[in-house]
């Protein structure tokens, strides 16, 4: 039987009903649980106990994200005894930010609920993620919503990124990532990161995505490791409507972004807009 790891993050506690109930869609694999979070909180254990007796915890630095959380599991457990791992966390869904990605306006719980259900919308679903893996090309498994290419018009999809992969070894970069990074990943592909030189001062100050981050790096390299692995990335489905929007949006939209469009590419390190006009780029 397959053995899956999970890798749960926890910083907003009130969320722990919710998670706990789409856990319960994992079947088919022998699977452990493993939670991170900053703070201990007795009432969250007590109920992930009671879910599931055997879960480990391990409290972790508040910095990086969910991302730092991760890899200090990774490099904390012996990640050779699992063939897979999950990738879930929690998130602020009362932020009024509305995420545009792949032609979808993302917010608050309809962020975080279309990246759980990637994974965990349903029993057969969650099994259809892992039975991607039947194919030996796959590395990694995460919704065909959130899956996106590197812009280079954000510092973190060019010289900060192409800085570390540099750095830990990367030499065949792909050009796709999950985006939220919730994903089924196959340990093996984890390696470079996991060896990686990293610790919590590397971290720092959350900044936003105009200037990069070392979390927004890694959220990038945790799907370009995958090709530098030998592997590539599955996309599913999550959603009929959502799927068909982003469809649109990749195969048909780009016509008319060449025909007339405004948008923001990164100069010299900042980012400005642009008119494009039958493909030429004009500074406004």
């Amino acid at each position: 039987m397959k053995r899956l790891l999970v890798i749960f993050h926890i910083y907003y506690h009130d969320q722990i009903d919710y998670f706990i109930d789409k856990l319960t869609n994992i079947n088919n694999c022998d699977w452990d649980l493993m939670v991170t979070w900053s703070q201990r909180d007795e009432a969250t254990e007590s109920k992930l106990k009671e879910f599931r007796k055997d879960v480990r915890f391990m409290e972790v630095e508040n910095v990086g994200y969910d991302v730092w959380p991760f890899i200090k599991a990774i490099r904390t457990i012996d990640i050779s005894e699992y063939e897979y791992i999950l990738k879930i966390h929690t998130k602020n869904v009362d932020t009024g930010n509305i995420h545009k990605l792949n032609g979808l306006r993302l917010q608050g719980e309809s962020w975080r609920n279309t990246l759980v259900d990637s994974l965990l919308k349903s029993r057969s679903h969650f099994t259809k993620c892992l039975d991607a893996f039947e194919d030996p090309k796959t590395g990694l498994v995460c919704s065909y919503e959130m899956y996106t290419s590197l812009s280079h018009k954000r510092a973190e999809d060019r010289h900060l990124l192409d800085s570390e992969e540099a750095r830990i070894g990367i030499t065949e970069p792909g050009h796709h990532f999950c985006a939220g990074t919730m994903f089924i990943v196959r340990s093996r592909c984890l390696e470079k990161i996991r060896k990686a030189r990293l610790d919590a001062g590397m971290w720092g100050l959350a900044k936003s995505h105009s200037n990069g981050s070392l979390a927004h790096v890694y959220e990038r390299i945790f799907g370009t490791a995958v090709k530098d692995s030998g592997y590539i990335i599955k996309r599913i489905p999550t959603y009929t409507i959502s799927s068909s929007r982003v469809y649109t949006h990749k195969h048909i939209s780009p016509l008319f972004k060449f025909l007339v469009n405004v948008d923001y590419y990164l100069i010299n390190g900042e980012r400005r807009k642009h008119l494009v006009l039958l493909g030429q780029k004009f500074p406004l």
